[in-house]
């Protein structure tokens, strides 16, 4: 199983908000600067955390995106959550199905996936590398593919 990139870009631009929370807004050409990721794809991703209430978009010369709560408030899950569907890995997840065997084995993964990405907020993720800058994981993979 793996996650969109959504999530992946989601959560780096959420370490950058709360990173700078609550002293400023941080533009959309400031991530995708510091993603590396176009300027298009980022605002998609914003688009859909704003529309979960996770970041909130101000308008001027001094605006960009903020988080909506602090950074204790916001956990991992509210992030993946907005942008992957609900995290929903198989069919059986909402289904009142008792005839699936297979059913209670995706239910529990299910649970354990969302109870681990609850138990972690941004302000976790603050403490434990407050001083790293947002990851570039990819990036010489993404340039070299795009050059060919």
């Amino acid at each position: 199983m793996r996650l969109s990139s959504k999530s992946q870009y989601g959560l780096k631009a959420c370490f950058i908000l709360a990173q700078n929370y609550p002293a400023r807004c941080v533009s959309a050409s400031h991530l995708e600067k510091e993603i590396a990721v176009s300027g298009k794809y980022i605002e998609k991703i914003m688009r859909m955390l704003s529309g979960a209430g996770v970041v909130t978009a101000e308008r001027g010369v001094t605006g960009g995106y903020k988080l909506t709560r602090r950074p204790d408030e916001v956990t991992i899950g509210d992030i993946a959550r907005a942008l992957e569907d609900n995290m929903e890995i198989a069919d059986c997840i909402t289904a009142s199905c008792d005839r699936c065997a297979s059913g209670a084995v995706w239910r529990k993964l299910y649970a354990g996936i969302n109870a681990v990405l609850d138990s972690m907020t941004l302000q976790t993720m603050l403490e434990d590398n407050g001083c790293v800058l947002a990851c570039k994981c990819g990036e010489k993979e993404r340039r070299g593919a795009a050059a060919q």
